[in-house]
């Protein structure tokens, strides 16, 4: 279950330390990146995520590629160091491990709640519904928005959320938990709206595989 969460929390970026904006220029931000977003139906992208993991005093770092199409769908493959695969499809999330010959397979709204940036991202979520905003810095040409959770779920402490200060695109985050962890995401060779078939949120047991079926209870 924690690697299922960190998977999810890998909708995440670096801690950039800037220049704080001025406070009357919060909410004309956020209804900007709120604009963007909204007009985006697709995205796709490759990333790498970065987790500190507390209780190692350890660093781990993975890289993929992602597809996120609205409502609610997502595609996160993992290609190093461990190959796994998170679907999503508003209903259903698998998580497949390749070399462990195994897939999880989960109700979407057992693993997120209302304040989950993937929630967000997939276009499900409006930042100021779930999200109070505390200090708007700028960094190297990105704004990076710092997002304080309106309820406790999940143990979220904080989000930072980094756009392009010039078009507003989101480019990542970094996820803060209450128990000291940290995942950081960067996303590259982002295309906004390129056509993605749903067939790429399904996913079918390869055969050998265990299915472990959480769906399935009550």
């Amino acid at each position: 279950m924690k690697r299922i969460v960190q998977s999810i929390a890998g909708i995440a970026l670096f801690f950039l330390l800037a220049t704080p904006l001025m406070a009357e220029s919060k909410q004309d931000i956020i209804a900007a990146i709120q604009k963007k977003y909204d007009a985006t139906q697709s995205f796709q992208a490759r990333f790498v995520q970065k987790s500190y993991l507390k209780v190692m005093d350890q660093t781990q770092e993975a890289r993929g590629e992602v597809f996120i199409k609205k409502p609610g769908k997502m595609k996160w493959t993992y290609n190093a160091p461990d190959p796994q695969v998170l679907i999503s499809n508003n209903k259903l999330l698998w998580l497949y491990l390749p070399e462990e010959s195994q897939v999880t397979r989960m109700k979407v709204d057992s693993i997120y709640s209302s304040n989950t940036p993937a929630l967000f991202l997939s276009g499900e979520g409006k930042l100021t519904e779930s999200f109070n905003v505390g200090e708007i810095q700028r960094e190297d040409g990105n704004l990076v928005v710092e997002l304080i959770p309106k309820t406790e779920e999940q143990g979220l402490d904080r989000l930072l959320l980094v756009a392009n200060q010039n078009n507003f695109q989101i480019v990542g985050s970094s996820v803060y938990d209450k128990l000291g962890n940290r995942t950081q995401m960067m996303f590259t060779d982002i295309e906004n709206n390129p056509g993605i078939s749903d067939s790429q949120f399904q996913f079918e047991v390869p055969p050998g595989v265990e299915l472990i079926d959480l769906a399935a209870q009550p």
